[in-house]
């Protein structure tokens, strides 16, 4: 059975997935040179749900689990504790698939509050400011935020900082380059202001964060 979902030609963006049911083949292709996939082959038992096939779209919920599987995951789940990790990766996306959240209308709130979040994550940590993302979406700057503010009850600009530093101290946590080599990947001029926006937005300096 050719599913429609997975036809010739079909592709997929960084960090989205592909769930497709064991009846169903598939051919897919990745629009970006340079890229690389996960493949994972399970069985799910019967449980009276009807099946579902498609793509799963890269959204913060998918962004924190898919992060949390390359940390724990690095290569191949060989280990009986790894198996277990997967496992529970698994049944993390099933439970999202019958959820609310991920039958949300494209158009909905939360779907737009999704595509803000990727198209920052999107940077990895380096700036983006108001304009750039209300162009990208074909709003003016004071519509998308205030409609932004409606949604998420804070401003863009410190939605932005807070993505921003959450990815600078996952650098800093795990990454084993240098302070001031990190703060140039995240697009700082300089170790100062670098050093002065983690240390507003966490209470700590780049340095404390980096030896916990």
């Amino acid at each position: 059975l050719r599913c429609a979902f997975a036809g010739d030609g079909f592709a997929l963006e960084a960090g989205d997935m592909l769930l497709v049911p064991p009846e169903c083949e598939h051919g897919f292709v990745y629009d970006k040179p340079g890229v690389s996939w996960i493949t994972i082959r399970f069985e799910r038992a019967e449980d009276g749900e009807s099946r579902w096939g498609g793509v799963i779209r890269g959204r913060p919920f998918t962004d924190r689990l898919v992060s949390s599987f390359k940390i724990a995951i690095p290569g191949s789940a060989d280990k009986p504790y790894e198996k277990a990790f997967v496992g529970g990766f698994l049944d993390a996306l099933l439970h999202y698939i019958r959820s609310d959240e991920f039958r949300q209308p494209a158009d909905s709130p939360g779907a737009l509050l999704g595509q803000i979040t990727d198209m920052v994550l999107a940077r990895g940590g380096r700036a983006v400011t108001v304009s750039e993302l209300a162009e990208e979406l074909s709003y003016t700057r004071s519509h998308l935020s205030k409609k932004f503010r409606a949604i998420a009850g804070e401003s863009l600009k410190a939605y932005i900082d807070r993505l921003r530093v959450q990815k600078a101290e996952e650098l800093l946590k795990y990454r084993e380059d240098s302070i001031s080599e990190i703060a140039a990947d995240l697009g700082f001029g300089d170790l100062f202001s670098f050093s002065r926006f983690v240390k507003k937005h966490t209470g700590a300096s780049p340095r404390e964060l980096k030896g916990k």
